[in-house]
């Protein structure tokens, strides 16, 4: 899949000088009232821009921009007016470059710079390099060339101090070296763009977080990518932005929900994209977002719907470049693929093989649709030269979720093959690139709470601090208040008689009473803060060890699922020398079932709560597993998810997943003939603190005769085991396929400290 990249025009900024976007019409009320003076070169000029720009402008509008450009070139030359000329000359370039003439369009945008470098102008001569390399194309050392004029344009706006404009120039360099695939220059670019428009205030940045999500999405650091782009998102649709704009904005958002395994919320941002895209009449992004939208059909296991949009769109031959049709040949490879018509998979690959002169970065589409080919036909010897090659490039572009997949698709080569110890090691690969992503993902998101840890913080402290000023003018009142008592007091004695004396004994009396009950106040007082000092500082130390306690946990969790992926590497290894098929598929099975183990002590260590499991995410990871494992594409198994969001302690996850994995295991295995079925695995709740797993399959049932109560295969008895364990019924019913269903009460979660103990 690829970005659908929108370069902006970004160099008629020096065109327009300092005037506002107009209308059409005011500006030309404007003309016919100015003087002939350089404003009036302005005007004709912003005119020109804004006919030339206009959505949807063809020959016609091109022909009228061109007319008001020579308009104003020719008064520039009347009133010798360098600017005027070169910016005449640049918006000439702009409009030869509109009729497709590049190279003489690259010529009149270097006579531009030349007139802004005889007056030493450095904003238009940084605009007139951004505008010689709009006319080079996207693809190899034009590309390049391109970039390297918005460089020198960048350099001179940072010369001259106009910060608005190197931002927005190094943006769109970082544009363009996303299209090369450079995608750590092109992210540390948009940081620096983000910190010149932050320190000038600038808030319509919802672009530049779209960019940067992008470029975040194929570094594989999908959770960061995603919250850049619902900013972008945010930004733009709460300012009504309607542009072709938000065609870009909706795609690469899109593209990250995509990334996150997320395809149903990918398919409605991609639908909001076409639209916008089909307004417009953009027909680069129509083929490229029907493309992606084909892929989110695909992943979500709807190669028919996939089909069905490549042909709506090859029926429209909209296709205006040979990397176009050559992504469109390779997702017409992949359906026909997940379809098994393998001949007419192998028809698109000869298409893209009659192309790949022209492909440029595309051509490692190519080099995945072979390898995808050889190892679905089974000619796993075949995948090898491309597999190297696919991973060559990738090592060099650094884009993680393209070299997992290809060290996946090297263990399944090695697997067809009998390569078992090569095959453990390219798994291996694969599973540290795939947790290197989650660790990627993770220290960003810790990022983010502690920022939002320090602001709570911060903001804790100004509450105290105004608490304290309230404090201290509440003393202050009090104190005026007491000085009035004082003074009441004294006049009453100048009053002077026995009731004055009678008086000032009283007086005395109850300040006497009062400082001693003072007194007594402030030594409790004293004791009040010297226990709130050690409270808290108790509650330090007890948040200290909670935090260390938790971070132990988490370590034992991951070392335990190292461990036991150890043993399963083990248990692979030792497989490759066994000749026996009933040992081999014994030591499968075990593996899995040490694998359903595994992946509870990766969930626990990779998420917040360490005391339980989040049951939808488990059963998805756990059928992901064995439908790897045994192949269940290949042979049409489907499978259906019907789990409620219910979380499980420990105690009960282990026998949960191990009940799941051998009653999914046994379906796969003995339910179905060569046409395959459907495996339904539902987890739903019953009363209040019960639930019930069901595992039903349409295959073809049990044999006759059969008893649960005299059956002694190793699954059935370690299911009824485990059921008993979880203090639940097992129950296996005979229709229309095997019903399997396991009914327990959830034990409540324990607190961490139980579940420390368990472990230490």
């Amino acid at each position: 899949m690829k970005f659908k990249f929108l370069l902006l025009c970004v160099a008629v900024v020096c065109v327009t000088g300092q005037l506002r976007a107009q209308s059409s019409a005011s500006l030309q009320s404007q003309i016919q009232k100015s003087k002939a003076d350089t404003g009036k070169v302005k005007l004709l000029l912003a005119l020109s821009r804004v006919i030339l720009l206009k959505s949807g402008a063809g020959a016609k509008e091109t022909d009228s921009s061109y007319r008001f450009m020579k308009q104003a070139e020719q008064l520039s030359i009347q009133l010798n007016d360098v600017k005027g000329q070169g910016n005449a000359a640049l918006m000439a370039a702009m409009i030869s470059n509109k009729k497709g003439d590049h190279k003489g369009g690259a010529a009149l945008a270097q006579r531009g710079f030349d007139f802004f470098k005889s007056i030493d102008d450095l904003p238009g001569m940084a605009e007139a390099y951004v505008i010689i390399g709009q006319h080079y194309g996207n693809e190899g050392q034009d590309l390049d060339k391109k970039i390297a004029y918005y460089q020198k344009a960048i350099d001179i706006f940072r010369q001259a101090g106009l910060k608005d404009r190197e931002a927005t120039a190094i943006v769109d360099m970082a544009d363009l070296q996303s299209i090369k695939g450079s995608y750590d220059i092109a992210v540390k670019n948009l940081r620096t763009a983000l910190a010149i428009y932050q320190s000038i205030g600038k808030k319509d940045l919802d672009g530049l977080y779209n960019l940067l999500g992008g470029c975040l999405t194929f570094q594989g650091d999908a959770d960061n990518a995603l919250k850049y782009q619902l900013k972008a998102v945010r930004l733009a649709e709460g300012r009504g932005d309607t542009s072709l704009q938000m065609c870009t904005i909706y795609n690469r958002f899109a593209l990250s929900y995509y990334t996150l395994h997320k395809f149903g919320d990918a398919i409605i941002y991609f639908d909001k994209a076409v639209k916008i895209a089909q307004k417009y009449n953009d027909t680069a992004s129509i083929v490229v977002i029907n493309g992606n939208l084909a892929m989110s059909y695909y992943k979500m296991e709807q190669p028919e719907k996939a089909l069905a949009r490549l042909q709506l769109l090859k029926n429209m031959n909209l296709f205006t470049t040979t990397q176009e049709r050559f992504e469109n040949y390779y997702d017409f490879c992949l359906v026909y693929l997940k379809l098994k018509q393998y001949k007419m998979a192998k028809v698109y690959i000869d298409k893209m093989e009659a192309l790949k002169k022209d492909a440029g970065a595309n051509y490692t589409e190519m080099l995945r649709s072979y390898i995808n080919y050889y190892i679905a036909i089974g000619q796993y010897n075949k995948a090898y030269p491309y597999l190297q090659e696919n991973e060559s490039f990738y090592q060099k572009t650094k884009v993680l979720p393209f070299l997992a997949q290809n060290q996946l698709n090297w263990f399944k080569a090695d697997s067809g093959m009998g390569r078992y110890k090569s095959a453990i090691k390219h798994y291996q690969r694969y599973k540290m690139l795939t947790d290197s992503v989650y660790l990627v993902n993770n220290a960003k998101h810790t990022s983010f709470l502690q920022i939002e840890f320090d602001t709570d913080k911060k903001n804790k402290d100004l509450q105290l601090q105004a608490k304290d000023i309230q404090l201290l003018k509440n003393n202050e009142q009090l104190q005026r208040s007491r000085f009035l008592a004082a003074q009441a007091d004294r006049n009453l004695l100048i009053g002077g008689s026995v009731m004055l004396l009678l008086s000032l004994g009283v007086g005395y009396n109850r300040y006497r009473l009062k400082q001693r009950s003072n007194v007594r106040l402030q030594a409790q007082q004293n004791e009040i803060n010297k226990q709130n000092q050690s409270l808290q500082l108790l509650n330090s130390k007890q948040e200290k060890l909670l935090n260390e306690k938790e971070w132990l946990l988490k370590e034992v969790h991951h070392r335990v699922k190292n461990n036991l992926q150890i043993v399963m590497s083990l248990l692979s290894t030792q497989s490759a020398y066994l000749e026996n098929n009933a040992a081999i598929e014994a030591i499968t099975e075990s593996q899995n079932r040490v694998q359903a183990i595994a992946l509870i002590h990766h969930k626990l260590y990779s998420a917040d709560n360490v005391a339980s499991i989040y049951m939808p995410s488990y059963v998805t990871d756990l059928i992901r597993n064995l439908t790897d494992c045994f192949d269940s594409v290949t042979r049409r198994i489907r499978f259906e998810q019907v789990v409620e969001p219910i979380y499980l302690d420990l105690t009960q996850a282990v026998p949960f997943g191990l009940i799941l994995n051998e009653a999914i295991t046994n379906a796969i295995k003995y339910a179905f003939s060569s046409e395959g079925g459907q495996i339904v695995v539902a987890l739903n709740r019953v009363g209040e603190d019960g639930v019930i797993l069901t595992i039903a399959d349409n295959g073809k049932g049990l044999p006759a005769g059969f008893d649960l109560k005299t059956v002694t295969s190793l699954g059935m008895e370690m299911m009824k085991a485990l059921s008993k364990q979880l203090g639940g019924t097992f129950k296996v019913q005979n229709k229309a396929g095997v019903t399997i269903s396991v009914e327990f009460k959830i034990e409540k979660v324990r607190h961490h400290s139980e579940v420390e103990s368990n472990f230490l």
